[in-house]
């Protein structure tokens, strides 16, 4: 390996155990959330959790025409307000699943509270596009024939805020009846099967170590006629000057270059659509994020060498999917 290359994976290194560090010290104390996450960090802005939540809504009601009643999101990151925004739609259930706690009780309450104000207001939003969080300036009217006012009435309803605000000071109680916060995920059982209607998630399934086994449980949580949505961003992360350059790399290399932290799980597009079909889904719509490619095969590890010029061009990718 060239002298250059040994300088970039050492670098990669250090700053492994570095986040290493960091995201311990977020998954343990309030305070290190407050020092670490930037208030105006995507999830940290009620904004962007409305325009998230109504991209991924306005796909559900062209196949259902209704709100989904139980919703999961894997990967709530720094606040919990796109499944606020479900429940503030009408949803009676909201899911949270994360490995790292990254959120603190006061950023959920303000973008909850900034949410209800959203919602009142039936702001427009613009549609986010497919890539991990770029504005697209393509505007989406407000979903009026389904949230309508009887219906946001009954959403909004100055009971039903006041208990949803009062979970929320408490969002992994057991016996909440609107939000469960179960932190870490790390088995199938902490959701009951067949009792999901919509499972999504933004930039988060690239993070996961089975994606496997993450698409089977998956399925098995949902109801029949259930639907799958995820954005996923199938780039490097800047580990590598190439955005793709991360399949150039061997196990070991990946793992110094990583710290040894588990960053992405490296999975290409392909495994993603085989996964789905695996599993019963249908895909529904789906948009892709094209980057150049300037890899060959000669260019690829022993483990990536059957990738095919669609995954080597595809950085980015967003589905709706519906199970059988």
């Amino acid at each position: 390996m060239a002298s250059n290359g040994k300088i970039d994976l050492l670098k990669g290194f250090l700053k492994g155990r570095i986040r290493a560090f960091i995201k311990f010290l977020i998954s343990n104390s309030s305070l290190a959330r407050k020092i670490f996450i930037d208030k105006n960090y995507a999830a940290s802005r009620s904004e962007y959790c409305y325009d998230v939540w109504m991209k991924y809504f306005k796909h559900w009601i062209k196949l259902k025409n209704n709100v989904p009643d139980v919703v999961v999101e894997i990967g709530s990151g720094n606040s919990l307000g796109v499944g606020l925004a479900a429940l503030l739609s009408g949803s009676s259930k909201f899911y949270a699943l994360e490995k790292t706690q990254f959120w603190n009780n006061s950023t959920n309450l303000r973008v909850f509270d900034e949410l209800v104000e959203l919602f009142k207001q039936r702001r427009v939003t613009k549609d986010y596009m497919e890539d991990g969080g770029e504005m697209n300036d393509k505007s989406m009217s407000f979903p009026d024939h389904i949230l309508n006012k009887d219906h946001l009435d009954k959403c909004l309803s100055e009971n039903r805020l006041i208990q949803i605000r009062e979970e929320l000071e408490h969002p992994n109680n057991l016996n909440n009846k609107f939000i469960r916060s179960i932190i870490p995920w790390n088995s199938a059982d902490v959701i009951e099967d067949n009792t999901v209607d919509f499972i999504f998630s933004h930039t988060v399934l690239q993070h996961l170590d089975d994606l496997s086994d993450s698409y089977n449980t998956m399925s098995k949580w949902l109801k029949k006629g259930g639907c799958l949505s995820h954005t996923i961003d199938l780039r490097s992360l800047n580990r590598t000057k190439l955005w793709n350059g991360h399949w150039t790399l061997s196990k070991l290399e990946w793992k110094i270059v990583t710290g040894g932290v588990s960053l992405i799980n490296r999975e290409p597009l392909s495994t993603h659509l085989q996964l789905l079909e695996a599993n019963g889904f249908e895909i529904k719509y789906q948009k892709s994020v094209l980057s150049d490619n300037t890899l060959s095969v000669e260019d690829l590890s022993d483990d990536y060498k059957h990738l095919d010029q669609r995954d080597l061009t595809t950085s980015g990718y967003y589905y709706f999917a519906e199970i059988d």
